[in-house]
């Protein structure tokens, strides 16, 4: 027959294609020859009976021949052990068999999928799993395991912890492996349940299966979720990790767990060179930890070396946490180094203790340089809620200083303070100016307030001294609040030049800041007062007064110029500089051409009291109630300040006292006080002299006619 005859070719197709069929039907009949229903289910049902648990099957048990043989089970549970609760089920099994093995009358499982399994995972209050057992080799009853892939479905784990009182779900668990018999390829995918969350779980990793030995030389492994105010957040685990099911301890190796934020923007590793794990606890010999956080204008970032760290039930504890902070907010940086032994019990209360911290302030608003603290203390919290409390004692740019803190909330925090400190030079947080410190309402300089978009304070001041520009102020003690709004100082009470300040006053942050102050003063000298603030050293004394003053501006010099209110002071015992009014009363008529001058510094006017009030508007302080008295002159007069020009403008009514002076009684001498401030001239107000005269001769007459009276009264 010849080989290209199409009969011998349709007999070749036609035995080939029975002999194909013949082995199929051989095969299955194998198969079912081998199979027993009945001898499955007994085997199935007493696979785990060494270990106290019942397996029931309340399905089929149905063969499979294509695309390999094997088992499909339906509807199979596992109770707990030595009791008939179920502790797992499974709403499909299906057992995939090798081919060749089977052909020589062996069952050797090479593959599992599971659809729908469900179980339940706890830990006793003994610290006892509940699947302990399972990790043990069992009588396979005439099967043996090579598995080399595994498939699950839809699953359903409840895990729950009575030493923690916790409990969590996983559903939509999804697991495919395949190549377990070598080096596999795993793949899983979860859906942690959350009362206020979903997080969603995936894992990828290369997988060794030796004995009980089970490696994960590349895990990767990420958590995401969306949390309320950080937006999409990811936690990622990555490294190299061993578990062995016998002993049930783990170990891992250059292992990185990571977590990032959306809103805002953040960063945190943690990076473990080693990781022991048992059922109880995991070592850490050491650890790194790095942070960013990106919140509005501002930067932070921390950096921190573990020792020794170990994580229980009990929590997470480190002998030592060496570490460094930066707050970024524009050219400001806050840098802080701190070191302490860490306690993070119950995985949510902090503490940190004994606590050293140094302090490193650099920023433009410090002209002579950083501003250093060093303190030691103590930090506890609870994450939880978020609440952190810190209490630390030490130096402050060379001073005295202690503090208590607590924090409120992570992302927006809200602060409350008690804060002591022995001297406070404010020149080092104002713009540098050229030569010796100026009156501080002579400086033009901007006040910087962007430093209050990163605060929400309440709290209580007390500062031993306080420098500002040549302004001085001791034991100050005050309530004070602090928010991107306003800065704000109530209930506050000090020594200030021998005398004591008490009042409120607050700065609020508008377009043009507004400054609001109501002080009331007692004892205080008003000299070295009036110099320190604007520059004016023309009057001393001792007495009280009341001030209610607001003002807007940009600069302490656009304050001046805008000030408005009302202030009053009594004096006692002062003094009147520039001019002698005694003196030149008792010179009269020879000094009378001596009263258009301008002050002399080596000459006053000594009084017994003084009083005055004024009416401030837009800088100028007007008032009509002068009153001077002294043994032996009187001066009552008014007239205006003017601070935004630097000038002054008094007329005043000077008397001699009759018992001192008799030859004086019935003498009137109008003065005039003007000029700037600094260098006021003092000269007769000859406008009073000629008051009620219209023409320029019954001025002049009316004037000689007065200073004859005068001069004729003194003369003998």
């Amino acid at each position: 027959m010849k080989w290209n005859s199409g009969r011998l070719w349709l007999r070749i197709s036609t035995y080939g294609l029975l002999a194909v069929v013949s082995a199929l039907v051989l095969i299955r009949a194998l198969i079912y020859w081998q199979f027993d229903e009945a001898a499955v289910r007994g085997n199935l049902t007493r696979a785990l009976q060494d270990s106290g648990r019942t397996v029931r099957i309340e399905g089929r048990i149905t063969p499979n021949v294509f695309p390999a043989p094997g088992l499909d089970i339906e509807r199979v549970s596992v109770s707990e052990a030595g009791k008939s609760d179920v502790f797992a089920r499974v709403e499909m099994l299906r057992v995939s068999l090798a081919w060749m093995p089977l052909l020589l009358g062996n069952r050797e499982i090479k593959g599992v999928e599971l659809y729908g399994p469900s179980a339940s995972i706890s830990r006793s209050l003994d610290g006892q799993l509940n699947i302990a057992d399972l990790f043990q080799r069992h009588n396979q009853n005439g099967y043996s395991f090579k598995l080399d892939q595994l498939r699950i479905r839809e699953g359903t784990l409840l895990l729950s912890d009575q030493m923690t009182h916790t409990d969590k779900r996983l559903s939509s668990i999804s697991v495919d492996a395949d190549g377990l018999r070598s080096t596999a390829r795993v793949s899983a995918g979860a859906v942690l349940d959350d009362d206020k969350r979903p997080v969603r779980l995936a894992l990828n990793t290369p997988l060794t299966i030796q004995d009980d030995q089970v490696s994960l030389p590349e895990l990767d492994a990420v958590a995401i979720s969306n949390i309320q105010g950080l937006g999409e957040t990811k936690l990622g685990i990555a490294g190299a990790y061993k578990f062995n099911f016998a002993s049930l301890q783990a170990t891992g190796n250059d292992v990185t767990i990571s977590f990032n934020s959306d809103r805002p923007t953040s960063e945190v590793k943690l990076t473990l060179p080693q990781v022991n794990a048992s059922l109880h606890e995991l070592t850490m010999p050491s650890g790194s930890l790095s942070a960013k956080l990106s919140y509005a204008r501002s930067e932070y970032q921390l950096q921190a070396a573990l020792d020794n760290l170990k994580l229980s039930e009990g929590g997470l504890y480190a002998d030592k946490l060496n570490g460094e902070f930066n707050w970024l907010a524009g050219s400001t940086k806050v840098n802080v180094k701190l070191n302490a032994p860490l306690s993070l019990a119950g995985l949510s209360q902090l503490r940190m203790q004994p606590l050293k911290l140094t302090s490193t302030i650099t920023t433009p608003a410090l002209p002579r340089g950083q501003l250093v603290a060093s303190m030691d203390g103590m930090l506890d919290g609870d994450i939880d809620e978020p609440r952190f409390n810190l209490r630390v004692g030490g130096k402050l740019d060379g001073s005295d200083v202690s503090a208590t803190l607590s924090q409120y909330g992570l992302i927006r925090p809200r602060h409350e303070a008690m804060l002591s400190i022995g001297k406070l030079d404010l020149n080092r947080y104002l713009p540098e100016t050229q030569g010796d410190p100026v009156a501080i309402f002579q400086n033009t300089n901007e006040i910087p307030l962007d430093w209050l978009d990163f605060f929400d304070l309440n709290g209580k001041i007390a500062i031993g001294e306080l420098e500002m520009g040549r302004f001085r102020i001791n034991h100050i003690s005050s309530n004070v609040r602090i928010n991107p709004r306003a800065f704000e100082l109530d209930q506050m009470s000090a020594d200030i030049y021998d005398g004591r300040l008490q009042g409120d006053a607050s700065l609020s942050r508008r377009d043009v800041p507004h400054l609001a102050v109501k002080q009331t003063l007692q004892g205080m000298k008003i000299r070295p007062l009036l110099v320190d603030l604007f520059n004016f050293g023309r009057l001393d004394g001792k007495g009280n007064g009341q001030i209610d003053i607001s003002a807007d501006g940009k600069s302490f010099a656009e304050l001046r110029n805008t000030l408005s209110g009302d202030a009053a002071f009594s004096l006692n015992n002062g003094a009147l500089t520039g001019i002698d009014l005694v003196a030149a009363l008792k010179n009269l008529p020879a000094e009378l051409k001596e009263w258009n001058s301008a002050a002399q510094n080596d000459q006053k006017t000594t009084f017994s009291t003084l009083s005055t009030s004024f009416k401030l508007d837009k800088g100028v302080a007007r008032g009509q109630d002068l009153k001077l008295a002294s043994q032996l002159v009187n001066v009552k007069g008014g007239g205006k300040i003017d601070l935004k020009q630097n000038i002054v403008d008094y007329a005043m009514d000077v008397q001699a006292n009759p018992q001192e002076f008799a030859r004086l009684k019935g003498v009137n001498v109008p003065l005039k006080i003007t000029g700037p401030i600094n260098a006021p001239v003092y000269a007769l107000d000859f406008n009073a002299l000629v008051k009620g005269k219209k023409t320029e001769g019954e001025k002049q007459q009316a004037l000689k006619q007065q200073l004859q009276k005068q001069i004729t009264t003194i003369l003998p």
